[in-house]
């Protein structure tokens, strides 16, 4: 979200099956809450690492029947795809989101284009 350091910034891009019961706007608000969940702050100890994949299996487990791929996308043109797959807190830090509907963008498909990735 806005308030986290530039290089730390990121869009989680989602495709959606043709087949859909939620609009756009339900599923980003549920992303959202999603994310939040998961971010609980009982649920993490201070240093521990933020891996994206156990986010994105979290988020498909909720929304299988409305999801059918979810990835995180650095905002930085200094980053692209498989940046920030991993984030490192330190000792004395826990990672805590700060997501809006903003933040994430529904898009038709994965390419190299919406993945920020140089070919």
């Amino acid at each position: 979200g806005n308030k986290s350091s530039p290089e730390l910034r990121a869009t989680i891009k989602v495709v959606r099956p043709e087949y859909k019961s939620l609009t756009n706007n339900q599923v980003k608000a549920r992303i959202v809450d999603l994310v939040n969940e998961y971010f609980e702050i009982d649920k993490w100890e201070f240093g521990e690492t933020f891996y994206f994949t156990e986010l994105a299996s979290y988020i498909h487990s909720k929304l299988s029947s409305e999801i059918d791929a979810v990835v995180f996308v650095p905002n930085s043109n200094n980053q692209s795809f498989g940046d920030l797959q991993q984030i490192y807190a330190r000792e004395d830090e826990i990672i805590q989101p700060n997501i809006s509907v903003n933040d994430i963008e529904i898009v038709e498909s994965l390419n190299p284009r919406i993945l920020k990735q140089t070919l």
